[in-house]
């Protein structure tokens, strides 16, 4: 007879994911998850996002921070439709 024990805590069950976000522009209080937002709400490129967001408007020492999240997130989203039987803008006729 084997006999398997599985520990874990009760803490780690109830507790949801909890997503922390970087500010990437403190001038303007953007961050990482306000560029992802604009993102997915349809911005296709860094300027795009920087009009919708104003990250990178003030003194301009987030902008390479800025563009990498844009470019992550593009590629992550490009990867996802990718693995789509049917391409998002043929999915929605």
């Amino acid at each position: 007879m084997t006999i398997i024990l599985i520990l874990f805590s009760i803490a780690d069950i109830k507790q949801p994911q909890r997503v922390v976000h970087m500010y990437v522009c403190l001038c303007q209080g953007v961050t990482d998850g306000h560029i992802r937002d604009a993102i997915y709400e349809g911005c296709c490129s860094y300027g795009e996002v920087r009009t919708a967001t104003g990250v990178g408007t003030q003194c301009g020492k987030c902008a390479c921070v800025a563009k990498q999240v844009v470019r992550e997130t593009l590629s992550d989203l490009q990867s996802a439709q990718a693995s789509l039987a049917y391409p998002a803008a043929y999915a929605s006729a």
